[in-house]
């Protein structure tokens, strides 16, 4: 909590540590329980693996990616460690001792630090983000990133169509 604290600030932290906040109640219709206890982790691995499996695989790139964010978001496991990105691939039926070669090489680094560096001149600093284009074509688009109500997007949707 205290990468949360510092990076967003305590009203943030409080809201999310909240028995009824947004983000809990929405994953509960869609029957997810969050692991309040995980920790913030370099996840350039974890892109990799799913770039990997986009050449290898496309086919199972849903499955992993499925994967990987039940065992961060729901099970809390630690992203950051070779043998929870293997077992994640073997649980979407990739082949784990292919996966983890993978990650011991070098291939796919140069691919995600690029990406990672162009949504971030774009002003990506988190995930979700949403970009709404006006629906005229002509105008700024509206941004915004992190959780939001249902009312938030729908608003920023309605505001774009009528743009």
């Amino acid at each position: 909590m205290e990468h949360l604290r510092a990076k967003y600030g305590q009203d943030v932290v409080a809201q999310f540590e909240s028995p009824d906040n947004p983000l809990d109640r929405a994953a509960i219709k869609v029957g997810i329980t969050f692991n309040k206890q995980r920790r913030i982790i370099r996840t350039a691995d974890s892109h990799r693996l799913v770039e990997w499996c986009k050449v290898t695989a496309p086919q199972k790139q849903d499955s992993l990616v499925e994967a990987l964010f039940k065992a961060y978001f729901e099970e809390g496991k630690d992203l950051s460690q070779r043998a929870e990105l293997v077992a994640c691939a073997d649980a979407s039926g990739l082949d784990g001792a292919a996966a983890g070669a993978l990650i011991d090489s070098q291939e796919f680094v140069r691919e995600v630090e690029t990406k990672a560096t162009s949504w971030s001149r774009r002003g990506v600093s988190g995930v979700p983000f949403f970009l709404i284009h006006p629906a005229s074509g002509s105008g700024q688009p509206v941004t915004f990133s992190g959780a939001q109500p249902s009312e938030v997007i729908a608003e920023a949707l309605t505001e774009q169509a009528e743009a």
